[in-house]
């Protein structure tokens, strides 16, 4: 989960993190929806999950 983590955190878009990867937009959304909900980051208007899921996994480290 490392590479996707690391992806994830690099603020990159969807796209932009498709084709450093070598891999489909639809592979990346549901990479992050998975890593998201693995997380338990529901969606709400206040918080940014992506952000969110990066301090995550750099206070499990």
């Amino acid at each position: 989960m490392i590479p996707a983590v690391a992806a994830l955190s690099s603020g990159q878009p969807p796209g932009g993190i498709a084709r450093r990867l070598w891999v489909t937009e639809g592979t990346v959304e549901k990479h992050v929806r998975h890593i998201l909900a693995k997380l338990s980051l529901s969606e709400t208007d206040d918080d940014h999950r992506r952000a969110l899921a990066v301090v995550t996994f750099l206070e499990t480290r």
